[in-house]
């Protein structure tokens, strides 16, 4: 009989009815800067500033668990759109994995997938049998692979600490290339992670390797894509030209070009305004590479309204004379509309 490795065990869905789901509330670390009362948790691995990306990279998130009780695991899973902040259904759009991979003492669950064209949404549970507070904690690294071929870049998100030993974490990976319709062979891959206990480091290999069929025509075919041609220019030169905004039951997002990027003067930017029900409405800086990037929005747009009226914002990301994030933020261009309908 072959030598089995139970470092490698996959837990079956099937225990779902039999293991009790015994996580319990605990608070919440958020990314979005306009949740004062939270702490923030930057998960990317070249993080510029309020989640600009400049270089392709890898995700760190997350916690560790040991083998010790792996036969028993099944962390609870929860719904991916409370994260996103978004109120719609989203179970049509969403692959369900809910399942669990523990090797060399860490345990992660991959519980769900959205896959919104240009990017892969995941959220994972994750666990350790020693206590994340005081500092202490865990980061994967990990990859989505594509129908074979690694199309993961850069990568931001947020998570909640469920109890001393417990995490969520819903990541969205920027993919280098729109995807495909039709099913596709998903992988996600992470291989390795970093353990920190009490300021100390130590880096644990994997692989805990997720592979499944995935299919994003749905969503795609529910998005709306609306062209822009809105242009400021920063205090540096570099102008930005916002191209493109598309908005689909995941969220809304506006694409930017940018022209003489400063790479020794990052700016953080912003979309500040309403929609016409007096609803107040912001975008925020996801992404930014040398000549792309990408806004989200933070707060929910109602299905009803008919067009947002918005004005550009932006700060020096890292002032040289502090070295820290600015949230000085200043009026750079003049206010645009967006009709929605």
């Amino acid at each position: 009989m072959k030598n089995l490795n139970i470092d490698d065990i996959k837990i079956s869905s099937k225990l779902d009815d039999v293991i009790k789901n015994s996580v319990h509330e605990g608070y919440e670390e958020k990314l979005h800067l306009n949740s004062p009362n939270k702490k923030q948790k930057k998960f990317n691995k070249n993080i510029v500033a309020a989640a600009i990306v400049l270089i392709m990279g890898s995700t760190l998130i997350g916690s560790l668990f040991s083998k010790e009780v792996v036969a028993t695991v099944k962390l609870a899973m929860f719904d991916i759109k409370k994260y996103l902040g978004v109120s719609n259904n989203l179970d049509e759009y969403s692959t369900i994995i809910n399942e669990a991979i523990s090797k060399n003492g860490i345990t992660i669950q991959l519980n769900e997938v959205i896959l919104d064209k240009d990017e892969v949404i995941v959220s994972t549970t994750v666990k350790s049998d020693e206590s994340l507070n005081n500092g202490s904690g865990i980061m994967m690294f990990g990859d989505v692979y594509i129908n074979g071929k690694i199309l993961s870049g850069s990568s931001s998100g947020s998570g909640k600490q469920i109890d001393d030993y417990t995490e969520e974490n819903v990541i969205s990976y920027t993919l280098d290339e729109e995807l495909n319709n039709g099913d596709l062979y998903i992988e996600i891959k992470y291989d390795k992670v970093l353990l920190i206990i009490d300021g100390t480091e130590k880096e644990i290999n994997g692989p805990w390797s997720f592979k499944f069929i995935s299919n994003g025509d749905a969503l795609s075919t529910n998005t709306n894509i609306i062209n822009l041609n809105n242009s400021f220019t920063l205090d540096n030169g570099q102008k930005i030209t916002l191209n493109e905004y598309k908005s689909n039951p995941v969220g809304e997002k506006i694409y930017y070009s940018i022209e003489n990027k400063d790479k020794n003067n990052v700016y953080s930017l912003e979309l500040r305004g309403y929609d016409d029900l007096g609803n107040e409405v912001e975008f925020y800086s996801s992404h930014e590479e040398m000549t792309t990037g990408l806004m989200k929005n933070q707060t929910e747009i109602s299905e009803d309204a008919k067009v947002l009226t918005l004005k550009p914002y932006a700060s020096l990301a890292f002032p040289k004379q502090s070295g820290q994030m600015n949230h000085d933020y200043k009026e750079v261009g003049k206010e645009f509309t967006i009709i929605l309908k």
